[in-house]
Parts: C-alpha cells; structure tokens; sequence
C-alpha cells in the first residue's frame, strides 16, 4: 500500500526539499501546533475575502485595494458566468479529471480564479486566465512561482479540451504587481511528462531520506531552528 496516494504542487515542494519532511507531515501527520501561522492564516483570511467579494457575498478589505479595479472587473464577468473562484480539481493517474475526494484521484490543484475570456461558436472556451493570488514576497520565490504555473496552465488545459491558449497569471496583492505568462496547448502539454515523473517520486515513493540543510530545516516544523526540534538530522 502507498503511503502517500496523491500530491499537489505543495506537497510535492516539501518532498522534494526534503523526503523525511513528507513523511512526517502527511503519513505521520505529526503536529505543527508549534509553528507560528500569523502570515499562512492572513493569507487563508485574504483568499477567503476575495473569492467572498466576487461572488458577491462579501466585502471589499483593505488587503486588495492595489486592485481594486480588477477585483471589480472579475465580480463583474463573475456575474456573466465566466469566472469560477476557488474550485477542486482533482486528477488520476491518467490525468483525467476525478472528485477532489476520490479514491483514485493523485493530483490535486486549486486556482483561486479562472476568467473564461472567449469561447468558440459552441460556447466552449478558447482563452482563459488562470490566476493565484500571492500574499507574500515575489522576490526570491520567481522559480517556485514559475512552476506553480506550468502546472497550473497544465491543469487548465486537461479540464478543457477546446482551450487554445491559458494566460497564467500571478498577483501579488501585497506589491501590487502582476506577472503573466502565456501558454499553447502545445507548450503547456510539453510538461506533461515532467510533472507526471515528479508526481510519481512522490506517490510512488517507499524511502524517504533526509535532506539536512541550514535553508531547508530553518522553516521544518520538524527541526530545530524554529519547528520543535524532534528531527534527529534536523541542522
């Protein structure tokens, strides 16, 4: 029996920052009461107020206001019917799509929006913008970032077999900056093996080794920089 059935792209980061890490968060499921998530909850608080104000359910915060005229742009193709926020995409091994919950899914991925921005004669859409908000810092985080949207556009593409092109676009709301990059269904299928090679390391795996270093374990809930310091190869 596999120990971890199924991973996102955050799973996967700490899998491959470090196996053991993996381990324990997600097959032991140790604790990380410890650690202090003042930044992990603002940002769920922020996340929940943006899907909340484009759907027309809550306010607008103070968090968003460097995008005010965007955040106003989407509540209204949200109200046409060309926005989703917020939904569970679940994938099998095959990458077909599958409930979040299901017992075959083993890639999970959540866009905090996806803008269906033209569609063919059929209403099938052709161009849409995958987005993620980011309430951290966009410096230092470019590469990590830039993966999240392959995988994203990857994603976007299975769930819609009519799409010609996905804008992926990040916005960092504390900065007030955007990046966008553009993908064809060509070159976003182009990573398909690479993520389904990195996914099954991690779902497939039966050893999961330490990666001890000073970058790695000064953010493990595990180690003993700032987690609890009950990792024996903690540094």
């Amino acid at each position: 029996m596999k120990d971890i059935t199924a991973w996102s792209f955050s799973r996967l980061k700490d899998f491959e920052s470090c196996p053991l890490k993996a381990y324990k968060k997600y097959v032991e499921k140790l604790s990380q009461d410890h650690m202090d998530r003042k930044a992990a909850d603002r940002g769920t608080m922020v996340h929940n107020a943006a899907e909340l104000f484009v759907k027309g359910e809550g306010e607008f915060i103070k968090e968003m206001a460097k995008f005010r005229d965007y955040f106003a742009q989407v509540k209204l193709e949200y109200e046409a019917g060309n926005v989703t926020v917020e939904e569970d995409w679940g994938f099998n091994e095959d990458w077909e799509k599958c409930g979040w919950f299901d017992d075959e899914v083993w890639c999970r991925m959540k866009l905090d929006n996806l803008r269906i921005k033209e569609r063919n004669e059929d209403g099938d859409p052709i161009y849409a913008i995958p987005t993620d908000y980011k309430t951290g810092k966009k410096y230092g985080n470019e590469v990590s970032h830039g993966q999240q949207g392959q995988i994203y556009a990857l994603g976007t593409f299975l769930r819609y077999p009519t799409l010609e092109v996905a804008d992926v676009e990040l916005i960092y709301l504390d900065q007030g900056q955007t990046t966008k990059r553009s993908y064809t269904r060509e070159k976003a299928m182009k990573f398909l093996p690479t993520w389904t090679s990195r996914g099954k390391r991690m779902t497939e795996a039966t050893d999961y080794p330490p990666k001890p270093n000073k970058i790695t374990c000064m953010w493990c809930p595990f180690g003993p920089q700032n987690g609890n310091g009950s990792c024996e190869w903690g540094v």
